[in-house]
C-alpha cells in the first residue's frame, strides 16, 4: 500500500485514516481521534499493541468520568513554558494540565514524589511523611556578590574607556556581560505512581536567572523566594490529595536553620537604590538629570 493511497477505516472506531503521516500501532493504521486519546508514559506507549490500545481506550472512557466530576480547587503554574498542575481537593484528584483534559489521577495512585534543585533534594513525600531538606541556594548566591560587583566595575570601566576618544558612548570599548552560571538551573519534580499507564512522571520549573547586563543578588533572591512559594504550594496540594495524614519533617538543617534559609530578602535600602541608579548613570543608561531626580525622590527632598 503506497504512502498516499487510500487506507482502510480505523480498526478501533471505523474512522477515517489520514492520508499524510497516519499513526500506526503494530502493523495497523489508526485514526487521529483514537491516537490523540493516548496519554501514558513513554515506555508504555513505545510498547503499545493493538490489544493494549483497546484496553487503554476502555480505561480512557472510565477516566472521562473523573474529568467530568473534576472541580478545580487550585492551580499550580510553573511559568509560561513550564508545567501546569490542577487539583481537586475535595475529590482528591489532580491533572498535569491547566484543564482536566489529560489523564486525571486519583490521589491514592501517587506513591511518592521528589523535588530537587538540579540533583539536590529539596522535598520528598510519601505516606510515611514529607521531608524538607535545607537549601544552600541563598548562601551560594550571597557568595557570588563579589563576582557581581566586579562585573559591574568592569562594565563601568568599559563605559569610561568608551568615552575617552570623543566623549560619546559609541560602543568602541567591548563590554563583558555576566555569564557565570546561577547556583542551580531548575526545580526537578518526579511523581511516582501505582498506575496502569504511568510509573514515573517528570516535570520541571526553571530557576531564577541573573540579568546578564545588570545582575543583582537581591533581585535573584526575591525571584527565588517566589519560586519556593510556588513549590511549597505544590507540596501542600500533593499532601492534601495523596497523603493527608503525613507529618512534615525538616532535614539537614544548617547552622542558620531552615527559617533563615527561606526568609524573604529585605527590600533594598535607599542607599542601595541610589547606588544602583548611579551605576545606571555611569553606564550611560540614564542621564545625570534623571539620576539626580531619582536621588531626590528617594531622599524625600
Amino acid at each position: 500500500m503506497g504512502l498516499f493511497s487510500k487506507k482502510p477505516p480505523c480498526p478501533i472506531c471505523g474512522g477515517k485514516i489520514p492520508l499524510i503521516l497516519p499513526s500506526k500501532i503494530e502493523d495497523e493504521y489508526i485514526c487521529n481521534t483514537c491516537y490523540n486519546k493516548i496519554d501514558m508514559g513513554a515506555d508504555q506507549e513505545n510498547h503499545l499493541t493493538m490489544q493494549g490500545l483497546r484496553e487503554y481506550l476502555a480505561f480512557y472512557e472510565q477516566n472521562q468520568r473523573l474529568k467530568e466530576q473534576f472541580v478545580i480547587s487550585e492551580r499550580i503554574d510553573f511559568g509560561l513554558w513550564d508545567t501546569k498542575i490542577i487539583f481537586d481537593h475535595r475529590n482528591k484528584l489532580f491533572c498535569m494540565s491547566k484543564n482536566p483534559d489529560k489523564t486525571v489521577f486519583e490521589g491514592q495512585q501517587l506513591k511518592s514524589f521528589t523535588i530537587k534543585e538540579d540533583s539536590t533534594p529539596l522535598f520528598e513525600g510519601s505516606a510515611a511523611g514529607i521531608r524538607r531538606y535545607a537549601s544552600t541556594v541563598t548562601e551560594r548566591t550571597m557568595a557570588m556578590a563579589p563576582q557581581i560587583a566586579q562585573s559591574a566595575a568592569n562594565r563601568r570601566m568599559a563605559r569610561t574607556l568608551d568615552r575617552l576618544d570623543d566623549g560619546k558612548v559609541n560602543n568602541s570599548a567591548p563590554v563583558q556581560y555576566f555569564d557565570i552560571p546561577e547556583p542551580f538551573q531548575a526545580f526537578n519534580v518526579e511523581l511516582h505512581f501505582d498506575h496502569p499507564y504511568w510509573t514515573v512522571l517528570q516535570c520541571d520549573m526553571d530557576g531564577p536567572r541573573f540579568d546578564n547586563s545588570h545582575p543583582d543578588v537581591n533581585n535573584y533572591l526575591r525571584s527565588y523566594q517566589q519560586s519556593i512559594e510556588e513549590i511549597e504550594k505544590l507540596v501542600a496540594a500533593l499532601r492534601t490529595v495523596a497523603f493527608p495524614g503525613a507529618a512534615e519533617q525538616s532535614v539537614g538543617l544548617g547552622p542558620v536553620g531552615m527559617q533563615a534559609a527561606y526568609t524573604t530578602m529585605a527590600p533594598p535600602t535607599d542607599a542601595m537604590e541610589i547606588k544602583k541608579y548611579k551605576a545606571l548613570m555611569e553606564d550611560g543608561i540614564i542621564s545625570q538629570q534623571e539620576f539626580e531626580a531619582k536621588k531626590k525622590q528617594l531622599l524625600g527632598i
